[in-house]
């Protein structure tokens, strides 16, 4: 038996999302000097009408870049660019794991595999791709459009790859994701198809939709999340980390790091333990911001107002933190303003510069908690500006902030000491949480290697040069619209989390029991609600009941 492959978007995917966002990221690349938005928007479209213009059954890049009219004194060559183009297409590729073993067992039962594409791209530059992705052995065969002059969509590359192969159809399998030129057409010569689909999640998708000002920022968001999702077996866990979580703090701690560096901050400290996902994040970013040093800062309250302030100090001085001269900053999740408060007035009574501070939320009982602190926060910043209904409801889910979002196994600092040479901190062996998590480590580990990938791909894509945008028109957007309509896809990862009641101890932060309790029981069964409510009843009832609330 035979079987054959489609590539694009069945072997492999792009982590850019769409086909046509490889252009967005090329055009990042192609300029000798920085040039302005329009004028990448302007490259973009001339190669996009290139391809169309000197479209063929053999089209190939070259013919491509012939047919490509756009000037500009900053524009690399036409050979530099091809070059580029196909440097850029490669980075994006990654393989589909999934696809590679089934491939892998059907070559061992004895079948014969084939890999056939309509594509612009020669095998020359697709065979190393697949060899590298393990999807590639010595004896597979490998067609493609553009060296035959005939495509699938056409159904002419199938006739000729069944002369050559010298095989019937009915003992051809053919995979691959495009209903017409992938199913259609091969059905109606007697091929065995199988439609291949590799879906985006509710968010993903909503992501994809959204609107962009210049480029195709969601789509390219939603194409991320997706090919590091598709590397191992999915789960609510992981979607809700990669299309929830990941774009608020990537581009959340770019910002940080961009206006540290603008405000000339020479060190940043993350503090333990809420923070520990932002400083994994920035030293992914030091080498863009090498004039800001990264440090994790061991720190909690206990060692804030516990112990003697000597140590303090000392340790303080051994990191940098304490300073005559240098401008430090803290970063973390969710501050009263009473941390920053407690550490300034340590260090200036020692003689040392206080410090500015950055938070995602910042939640003070009272404003004379903030009276005299140098800080930035954007939950602050948007709420007190009541832009609208959802963003509105951000500032009540600060438990999702400060312990499902910045999930890890960092221990609860207590203290510093100094053991002779130097200080060091003291961690709580007990370490009692406030949540729980069955299988907390596995969920951590995934969650650091799948944020390392991210943070790793949102700057390949250079989706860096965005942060502000993307953190303003789609992270926190889609953060927003989850607290206020949120998904039952993404709640099935909470309704595994449980959070600490003072009274109850713990307690699922949503479950579907909205159906089977009284109100006045469900308010203190779940830590969400509004989360449960949504999870227990239709979509569509949920919404209906909290309209305009």
């Amino acid at each position: 038996m035979t079987y054959s492959f489609d590539i694009f978007d069945t072997c492999l995917i792009r982590k850019c999302g769409q086909a046509k966002n490889v252009f967005d990221v090329l055009a990042e690349r192609v300029f000798v000097k920085p040039v302005s938005t329009e004028c990448k928007r302007a490259f973009v479209a001339a190669r996009i009408e290139a391809e169309e213009r000197s479209w063929s059954n053999n089209q190939n890049l070259s013919d491509i870049y012939e047919a490509f009219h756009f000037s500009h004194e900053d524009l690399r060559s036409n050979d530099e660019l091809i070059a580029l183009e196909k440097e850029v297409e490669q980075e994006m590729l990654c393989p589909l794991p999934a696809m590679v073993e089934k491939i892998d067992s059907l070559r061992k039962a004895g079948h014969r595999i084939m890999f056939i594409s309509d594509m612009y791209l020669e095998k020359d530059f697709l065979l190393p791709i697949l060899k590298d992705a393990g999807l590639w052995e010595e004896g597979d065969a490998i067609y493609v459009s553009c060296e035959y002059g005939a495509t699938k969509a056409s159904g002419e590359l199938y006739k000729i790859i069944q002369q050559h192969e010298n095989i019937a159809y009915k003992e051809w399998h053919h995979y691959g994701d495009n209903v017409n030129s992938d199913v259609k057409v091969p059905c109606k010569l007697g091929i065995h198809t199988h439609l291949v689909s590799y879906g985006y999640t509710p968010y993903q998708q909503t992501m994809r939709e959204m609107p962009s000002l210049h480029y195709q920022w969601g789509s390219m968001l939603a194409g991320i999340s997706r090919s590091i999702a598709l590397q191992s077996e999915r789960s609510a866990h992981k979607d809700f980390m990669l299309d929830i979580i990941a774009p608020l703090f990537v581009s959340f701690v770019y910002r940080v790091m961009a206006d540290a560096q603008h405000k000339g901050v020479q060190s940043l400290y993350f503090c333990a333990r809420d923070a520990y996902p932002f400083y994994r994040i920035a030293l992914k970013f030091q080498t863009l911001f090498p004039d800001v040093s990264i440090h994790y800062l061991y720190i909690s309250r206990t060692s804030l107002y516990e112990g003697d302030e000597e140590t303090k100090v000392g340790y303080f001085k051994q990191i940098g933190l304490a300073t005559q001269s240098n401008k430090n900053a803290i970063v973390d999740v969710r501050s009263s303003g009473k941390t920053l408060q407690v550490l300034n007035e340590i260090l200036t009574r020692n003689g040392f510069k206080s410090l500015y501070g950055y938070f995602f939320e910042v939640c003070p009982k009272t404003t004379e908690q903030l009276d005299g602190l140098d800080y930035y926060t954007e939950l602050d910043d948007l709420y007190l500006n009541h832009l609208s209904i959802a963003l509105r409801k951000l500032p009540s889910n600060w438990y999702m902030y400060e312990l499902y979002f910045p999930l890890n196994t960092q221990k609860r600092t207590i203290g510093y000491v100094h053991n002779g040479k130097e200080y060091e901190p003291v961690l709580d062996a007990e370490d009692k949480k406030e949540y729980r998590l069955d299988n907390l480590q596995e969920h951590v580990i995934w969650r650091n290697d799948a944020l390392d990938a991210y943070t790793d791909d949102f700057v390949q894509l250079g989706l860096h040069h965005y942060a502000d945008d993307i953190f303003r028109l789609y992270a926190l957007p889609q953060l927003a619209n989850f607290f206020l309509f949120p998904d039952k896809h993404y709640l099935k990862a909470l309704n595994e989390f449980y959070g600490l009641h003072p009274n109850r101890g713990y307690i699922p932060y949503v479950d579907n029991s909205f159906l089977h309790l009284p109100l006045n029981v469900l308010k203190h069964h779940t830590m969400w609600k509004r989360g449960t409510i949504f999870y227990s009843l239709p979509t569509w009832l949920s919404k209906w009941l909290y309209k305009g609330k």
